[in-house]
């Protein structure tokens, strides 16, 4: 048999290429995809933490029915001008209050010019009435989740990629590393690096059906979204105007007409029409409502199937007449077969939302792991350069570990910021967002600042993790009135930044020590000066164990 390395690379090496590049091109957007997916989950629990009325709404909606429709709807207008045309959510298992959404100003303000768009958390019974995405930035790392801030189909588009890549590097790993399913439970304990390159597989291997679930929904809602704006854009020729009217037609369905409703008769007209949408689907709960001048659409959620209101199966639809509760058009999909109720599951599979509080922790696990199999990939990819027939060439830390550490050191900053922010200004300053961001990476992408850098997060990383734990104390004296300990997201909060917290100080020990993410590149790569920004790495020659050649030449 001819020699491999004579024929060139085989397919486990071209594979093996493959993954290294997609994990260093695509890194930052696949593990920001992953974090701000973390973020806004865990913002579900840390308003109850931080907002006693939410907490309260939680309580109440844990041992009964959530508030009626018409009443939160009066909640609202009694204080604010709605108009005519404004949405509401239902509650749900982890916002236990309707979100409504218009152009609504309160009473007191004067009118100027065009009204914005508001979203107010609100729950009758606690006297809830809050800005929605207000506080906590939640907002932005759904935002940033969903579109990355792009203009939506391209943005859409962009996070659908994402997905595809997940799923590539989940498949390849697994072919590029054959003997996984026999070894998946072995563990070479000879090294640093050997430790770090058997918890990559290993848990790699571990999470592959959470990682190929997470990539493969992702990748199709991303699509999705972004298919219709961008086939209108392309069929358009790129008129902006043409494109907008295709989308506009492409989600028009039959409605029908109804009379104009007095201002003082909309709370009566939604009870009407949502008692005429129950009786026409009795199995189903309250998903939303939206008002369009006197027709109230009245949207379902079907009880006992995986389903997202509005989509695929799930797109259960009245529209109501509000002046006298009579349905005028009925939309109903759960007959449509297999592909719609797929369609339906895509999102509750993807955002963990179905079965509680319990799933959603188990996601919020399975995430973090994927977060440091990503870490433990990166930092092998820079290791194996190091070491490897490169190694004299490089002679300084590598742009790319830079701006990879400083988005690591994000990571941890960013989250105390905005606790804090808003534990104690009740609400979130942008400034200051982005006046951390910017020092972080400059101060992680200027070398001469490599000796005080290490010096700096050696000396405030036992601060940050003391002042995470110190968080649920803070929160108690400031906020004593609460139901904390009778609303369960609390308890998981005050755990996880505990949990949190000593995690950051037992790495801390090593970190007052020297051996931070660029030290410990330099130490594993051979370097031996202690200052990262002028060092040359040169890796002495490991020494070949005895018989290795010949089990190597026998494989081949």
């Amino acid at each position: 048999m001819p020699d491999a390395t004579a024929s060139g690379p085989n397919a486990s090496e071209r594979l093996l290429a493959v993954h290294r590049f997609v994990g260093l091109v695509f890194c930052l957007l696949i593990s920001w995809s992953i974090w701000t997916g973390i973020l806004a989950f865990y913002a579900d629990f840390i308003r109850p933490w931080m907002m006693p009325e939410v907490a309260r709404a939680a309580v109440l909606s844990a041992g009964g029915a959530p508030p009626e429709a018409s009443r939160t709807y009066d909640h609202v207008a009694v204080r604010h001008e709605v108009g005519s045309h404004w949405t509401m959510m239902a509650p749900n298992d982890l916002r236990p209050f309707f979100i409504f959404s218009g152009r609504i100003i309160a009473k007191d303000e004067p009118t100027a010019g065009n009204t914005p768009l508001s979203n107010l958390m609100v729950h009758p019974d606690t006297g809830l009435m809050a800005p929605w995405n207000g506080s906590l930035a939640d907002g932005l790392f759904r935002r940033i989740h969903t579109d990355l801030l792009l203009p939506k189909p391209w943005g859409r588009l962009l996070m659908g990629i994402a997905g595809v890549l997940i799923v590539m590097l989940t498949l390849g790993g697994l072919f590029i590393h054959g003997k996984m399913i026999r070894d998946a439970w072995a563990w070479r304990r000879r090294s640093p690096v050997l430790n770090l390159s058997d918890g990559h597989k290993r848990f790699g291997f571990w999470l592959t059906p959470y990682l190929l679930l997470l990539g493969l929904t992702g990748a199709v809602l991303g699509m999705k979204v972004a298919s219709v704006p961008i086939g209108a854009i392309l069929w358009s020729g790129g008129d902006a105007r043409v494109a907008a009217a295709l989308v506009r037609e492409s989600g028009e369905t039959a409605r029908g007409n109804a009379p104009p409703v007095a201002r003082d008769a909309v709370s009566a007209g939604i009870d009407r029409c949502v008692r005429s949408f129950l009786d026409r689907f009795p199995d189903t709960r309250l998903g939303r409502l939206r008002r369009d001048e006197g027709i109230l659409m009245v949207e379902g959620i079907p009880f006992g199937r995986l389903s997202w209101a509005g989509e695929g199966a799930g797109a259960l639809r009245s529209d109501c007449a509000l002046a006298t509760g009579e349905i005028v058009a009925v939309h109903d999909a759960r007959e449509d077969g297999g592909p719609g109720v797929v369609e339906s599951a895509l999102r509750p599979i993807h955002y963990g939302r179905f079965g509680g509080l319990g799933t959603g922790l188990i996601y919020c696990v399975l995430a973090l792991l994927c977060l440091w199999n990503i870490d433990t990939g990166m930092r092998l990819l820079w290791l194996r350069d190091g070491t490897g027939a490169a190694a004299p060439a490089m002679g300084r830390v590598p742009w790319s570990f830079r701006i990879y550490a400083a988005n690591n050191t994000l990571y941890v900053c960013l989250p105390l910021l905005l606790l804090l922010d808003n534990l104690l200004a009740g609400t979130t300053h942008w400034g200051l967002l982005a006046a951390l961001t910017g020092g972080v990476v400059a101060l992680h992408c200027m070398p001469f600042a490599d000796d005080a850098r290490n010096r700096l997060v050696g000396a405030l990383t036992p601060v940050i993790a003391l002042t995470y734990a110190a968080l649920p104390l803070a929160r108690q004296l400031m906020l004593p009135d609460g139901p904390w300990w009778e609303c369960p997201p609390i308890p998981v909060i005050d755990l996880t930044l505990a949990a949190f917290g000593a995690w950051l100080l037992w790495r801390s020990r090593g970190q007052r020590a020297g051996v931070t993410s660029m030290a410990l590149l330099q130490r594993l790569r051979g370097g031996r000066s202690s200052r990262m920004g002028a060092t040359t790495w040169t890796s002495p020659p490991r020494p070949e164990r005895p018989g290795r050649a010949t089990k190597v030449q026998d494989r081949r």
